[in-house]
């Protein structure tokens, strides 16, 4: 049954890829959300607090969700990185108590549901695959192995891009999302050396002026990386010019 279940899943994707390019992650993350009954998905390569790198998102939301957890460090995809284990959110607004600072903004974007599925081979994580309902809901028994397996394909994807298996020209990054990705990081490295603190510190430090300005994380990023922004050493203050 569980080799049936692989090989339907597998001919979703196939079908799901467009024109004549490699099956890849965009092909996964498209037949997820015909099959699982959701309305978007997407997958992220990580590793660790600072390294993060969306590799495609079925739509705006779903993209947007993921810079939402990356800027707060908080939500189904961030924890479920952190400890290793799929969260299966039915209702968001259940759970606001948990993420004060994410829920909020997800609800209001308008997800209602969200399920993380970690990109895991034994201790070994390297990404996540999320999932959002613009209605609250579970996934039904039958779903919910449907989407183990998509998530254990991910991983096989994420692992064999890694290592330079595929060329596909899919597994790039999200248009428009790499650039300011790589600004977030110079901007850490800068407010490390500026401030004489670790890397997650400065990760922290960034994302609380983010959040507190209601500004985009790269935006704020490409503040510090042009020198209009520099963070104030004192972490009791904010910002200073």
């Amino acid at each position: 049954m569980a080799g049936e279940r692989t090989a339907r899943v597998w001919a979703r994707i196939a079908a799901a890829h467009e024109d004549h390019e490699p099956v890849s992650v965009a092909a996964l993350c498209r037949a997820a959300v015909r099959c699982l009954g959701v309305d978007g998905a997407g997958v992220t390569a990580t590793s660790g607090l600072v390294a993060h790198e969306p590799l495609f998102a079925s739509d705006a939301l779903s993209a947007r969700l993921e810079e939402l957890q990356f800027t707060m460090g908080e939500g189904p995809g961030a924890e479920d990185f952190e400890f290793g284990s799929p969260l299966l959110i039915p209702d968001l607004e259940s759970v606001a108590a948990r993420w004060p600072g994410f829920v909020p903004a997800a609800v209001a974007a308008g997800a209602r549901a969200m399920f993380a599925l970690p990109l895991q081979a034994g201790a070994i994580r390297v990404g996540v695959l999320s999932l959002y309902r613009a209605q609250p809901g579970p996934l039904n028994p039958a779903e919910l192995a449907d989407v183990l397996v998509f998530a254990d394909i991910a991983l096989q994807m994420v692992l064999d891009a890694a290592a330079g298996i595929t060329g596909s020209p899919e597994y790039r990054l999200l248009d428009g999302l790499s650039d300011k990705r790589a600004e977030v990081y110079q901007a850490i490295g800068m407010i490390s050396v500026q401030l004489d603190v670790s890397l997650e510190e400065a990760f922290v430090r960034l994302r609380a002026h983010t959040f507190a300005s209601g500004a985009a994380l790269g935006d704020t990023a490409g503040d510090v990386v042009n020198r209009t922004l520099r963070l104030d050493p004192d972490p009791d203050s904010r910002s200073a010019a």
